[in-house]
């Protein structure tokens, strides 16, 4: 357990925390809503249902990337290294139909464990480079640490959409 990965970790809790609260604003007609902001790539012509259930995903792939790679003890869920590479773009690699309310909250709050994982790594894997390709977010220059703040940054850019959309 390092300082640095109880930092990552209370700052994801804090983000997923806020998802969560945002989520519970919301009800069944809101998901419907068009995210129309062209400007973040992985939502561009989404429903708000659509990229919620992306987003509920989201911390849930991280933990697999951490299990996969071996940052973590543990498998994915999956038993294998599917989902790696995940890429969320219409008409392109893997998407995420609309998802009820329940569902996506439900999805959210589970979110909760694979974060939790982030106060188990130690500085020396922090400073470690996953190999390119390894998630979306590894181009074989990054280190862990960065790997898994531009999941947080991608995480809040689609909740910043997702206000947006429902405003």
């Amino acid at each position: 357990m390092s300082e640095r990965g109880t930092r990552l970790m209370a700052k994801a809790d804090r983000q997923l925390s806020e998802m969560i609260e945002f989520f519970g604003t919301l009800d069944e007609a809101d998901l419907h809503k068009p995210c129309p902001d062209e400007s973040a790539e992985d939502s561009a012509g989404d429903t708000v249902g659509a990229v919620a259930a992306h987003m509920a995903q989201g911390y849930h792939f991280l933990g697999k990337f951490l299990q996969a790679d071996g940052y973590v003890p543990g498998s994915p869920a999956t038993g294998n290294r599917k989902g790696r590479g995940h890429r969320y773009r219409p008409g392109h690699g893997r998407t995420f139909p609309p998802a009820a309310l329940p569902d996506v909250v439900d999805r959210l709050t589970g979110g909760k464990a694979p974060i939790g994982l982030l106060a188990d790594l130690t500085d020396e894997q922090l400073d470690s480079v996953p190999p390119a390709g390894s998630s979306r977010f590894s181009d074989g220059s990054r280190a862990l640490e960065q790997v898994i703040d531009e999941v947080i940054a991608h995480q809040a850019a689609h909740l910043v959409t997702l206000k947006r959309a429902v405003a």
